[in-house]
C-alpha cells in the first residue's frame, strides 16, 4: 500500500513524466495471445499501456491499487478503468485471453496474485510483465547529471525498484509458471532535457527524497542540467526487462 500511495500522490507527474513503450512488444503480445477479446492490464498505473492494447485488443479491462491513478487515466471506449487491488480483479474465471503488466509487477508479485491469474485466465492466455530499467545515455549526460541523481536517491529506492534494476525473472517474482522466451526491446529514443527530468522525478525513489527533505538539491541539479543542456538532442537507451508466461490450463 505504501508504494500505490506514493505514485497516488504523484499521479500528475507519473502521467507526465513516463515514457511509452516500443509498439513491437505490444504487437508481440497481441501476437502469442491465443484470442483477442478482452485483455486486463493490471496496475495500469495512468493507462500507458492499456491505451496501447486498444490498438489490438477489443477490450481492455485496466486496474489499479491507486484511485488517484485511475482518475489521472484518459477515457477511452474501450478500456474499462476499476480502482482494485492485483489479487482481487473483479473479472469473472476463465475470461482473459491475455493479461500484462507495465513496469508494476515488482509490486505485488505475491501467491494471491498468482492464483488470482490462473483463476481469470481463458484457455492458453499469455501473460507478459515488463519493466523499464536505468536509461543509458551518453558520458556527459551520466556525469552531469544521473550519476549525481543516482547518488542523491539512492537510499530511498523500495526493494521493488531494486528488483527492476537487476531484471526480471520467474524466482525473485514467485512466478509458478513456465516462462516463455521474449525477444529484446528497448523503450529509448531522443528526448529533450526536461522530458529526462520529468521521467526522473516519477520516480518513486525520487518522490521519495523528495519527502526526505532533498527537495532543494533535486530542483538545483535539474536546472543546472537544464541550462546546459537548453535545446540540446539526448539520445537514450531504455532497455525493457520481460517475463512472459502461457497459464497452463
Amino acid at each position: 500500500m505504501e508504494n500505490a500511495v506514493s505514485f497516488g500522490k504523484q499521479a500528475a507527474i507519473y502521467a507526465k513524466g513516463r515514457p511509452g513503450y516500443p509498439p513491437a512488444l505490444f504487437q508481440w503480445i497481441a501476437e502469442n495471445s491465443p484470442r483477442r477479446n478482452l485483455v486486463w492490464d493490471i496496475g495500469t498505473g495512468s493507462g500507458q499501456a492499456a491505451r496501447t492494447l486498444t490498438d489490438h485488443f477489443e477490450a481492455v479491462y485496466a486496474t489499479d491499487i491507486s484511485s488517484d491513478q485511475i482518475a489521472a487515466a484518459p477515457s477511452h471506449p474501450q478500456i474499462s478503468y476499476r480502482a482494485a487491488p492485483a489479487d482481487k480483479s473483479g473479472l469473472a474465471e476463465n475470461t482473459v485471453d491475455c493479461l500484462t503488466v507495465a513496469t508494476a509487477l515488482h509490486w505485488f508479485a505475491n501467491a494471491a496474485f498468482w492464483n488470482e491469474v490462473k483463476r481469470v485466465a481463458a484457455k492458453d492466455a499469455f501473460f507478459c510483465a515488463w519493466t523499464y530499467q536505468l536509461p543509458k545515455c551518453d558520458e556527459a549526460v551520466h556525469t552531469q547529471f544521473l550519476d549525481p541523481l543516482f547518488a542523491l536517491i539512492d537510499p530511498y529506492w523500495a526493494d521493488g525498484n531494486r528488483l527492476c534494476m537487476a531484471g526480471y525473472t520467474a524466482d525473485a517474482l514467485n512466478c509458478p509458471f513456465p516462462v516463455t522466451t521474449a525477444p529484446e526491446f528497448d523503450a529509448g529514443g531522443i528526448w529533450h532535457a526536461q522530458q529526462l527530468v520529468n521521467f526522473a522525478e516519477s520516480w518513486s525513489a525520487h518522490f521519495r527524497a523528495r519527502e526526505d527533505g532533498l527537495t532543494d538539491a533535486l530542483r538545483a541539479l535539474s536546472a543546472k542540467f537544464l541550462r546546459d543542456y537548453k535545446n540540446k538532442d539526448i539520445h537514450f537507451r531504455l532497455p525493457l526487462s520481460v517475463l512472459s508466461v502461457r497459464i497452463p490450463t
